[in-house]
This record gives structure tokens, C-alpha cells and sequence, in this order.
């Protein structure tokens, strides 16, 4: 090893050639086409959960998505619905980034609490809890124009659920704690892409 360290010291390169040789042992992992898109589920949006997402394609196959959906008021006195969802993904790509069908891993981390809500069982109570859930995302990209495209997409997977339970929708004293355990369907959506380039 100091062998080869002395005799890298005796070379006297000018500091434009170590530039021009690190650039060119650096440039097949670093030299290829990057694209951002920014995006918003449709659906989500559509029942008054506002949210966006944001996916960087790093590899001529692979992209990273961030999706994050937010509703931090309540609804009425008596109906309301808070909730935050953080889904991280990694998508491979069959074509090109952002162009026909994708798989990939997928996470979904949700905080929630609804109540006085015709859905989940909450018409008379209240719910308030965390879910975890992981599973595989499969959907397809749409291109509509050269920046526009709209991609639906669905996750399967396993959710676990740790929640209390309150009698009202109003009440603060827990009824009960509970868990569940879901196997199915943990996210389906309908982005409209804006591609940043």
C-alpha cells in the first residue's frame, strides 16, 4: 500500500488534469438525464384532504416519491376529520421515469383523529390513533402534453393500527385502546404530474 501511495506523490499532475480525470471516472453514475415533478391526488383533493407530492427520478429506471396529504381543520362542530399522511416510494420503471407502467416498495405513515363521521364506524364516537402500513405500489403515467401527466396508481400491502376509541365525538375520556391488523387496499390514487425539467 505505500507502494502505490510514494508513487501517486511522485506524479505532479496539474490540478486540471486530476479535475478532468476525477470527471471522467465520475461521470456514468452521475451524467444522466434528471427530472422532478411535482403532483396532487386527485382524489384526495376531491373529499377536501388537500395534498402534494414530490418525485425525483435518480437512475435510468428508478424514481423516489414523497406524498404527503394534510387536513388540519376541523369540518363542522360535530363532523371533522384531522389527518396526516407521509407516503415515501420507490418506483421501477419498465420504460423511462415517468413514462407507462411502475411497481415498487411503498410505506405509508398516517396520524388521524375523526369522529361524527359516517364512515369507519365513527358516526357516534371518535377515533383518534397512528397507522403503519407497507406494501408494493403498482400504476401507470399518462403523458398528456410534454410537462402534464396523470397517473393512477393503487397500494397493497399490511397496515397495523394503534387507536383509542372515545363514546362522542366530542368526549375526552378514552372508551377504549385498541390495535387492528389489515391485510388489502392501503391507498388508491389519481395524481395529476406538473414535470419540472
Amino acid at each position: 500500500m505505500t507502494k502505490v501511495v510514494n508513487s501517486l506523490r511522485g506524479l505532479r499532475l496539474r490540478p486540471a488534469m486530476w479535475l478532468a480525470t476525477a470527471l471522467w471516472l465520475l461521470s456514468p453514475c452521475c451524467v444522466r438525464s434528471q427530472e422532478l415533478a411535482v403532483k396532487s391526488n386527485l382524489l384526495s383533493d376531491a373529499i377536501t384532504v388537500p395534498s402534494v407530492g414530490v418525485e425525483y427520478a435518480f437512475d435510468k429506471r428508478w424514481t423516489a416519491s414523497l406524498d404527503l396529504s394534510w387536513m388540519p381543520l376541523r369540518q363542522s362542530s360535530q363532523h371533522y376529520l384531522r389527518q396526516l399522511k407521509l407516503q415515501p416510494e420507490a418506483r421501477f420503471w419498465f420504460h423511462a421515469p415517468f413514462t407507462g407502467p411502475f411497481v415498487g416498495p411503498s410505506v405509508t405513515l398516517r396520524w388521524y383523529n375523526m369522529g361524527g363521521l359516517p364512515v369507519f364506524h365513527t358516526k357516534d364516537s371518535r377515533t383518534q390513533g397512528w397507522l403503519l402500513g407497507v406494501g408494493a405500489v403498482g400504476g401507470y403515467h399518462f403523458t398528456l402534453s410534454d410537462r402534464w401527466g396523470l397517473e393512477p396508481a393503487v397500494v397493497i400491502g399490511y397496515a397495523y393500527a394503534d387507536y383509542h376509541r372515545y363514546e362522542a365525538p366530542r368526549e375526552q375520556r378514552v372508551h377504549k385502546r385498541a390495535y387492528a391488523h389489515y391485510l388489502g387496499p392501503l391507498s388508491l390514487s389519481l395524481h395529476l404530474v406538473y414535470m419540472i425539467k
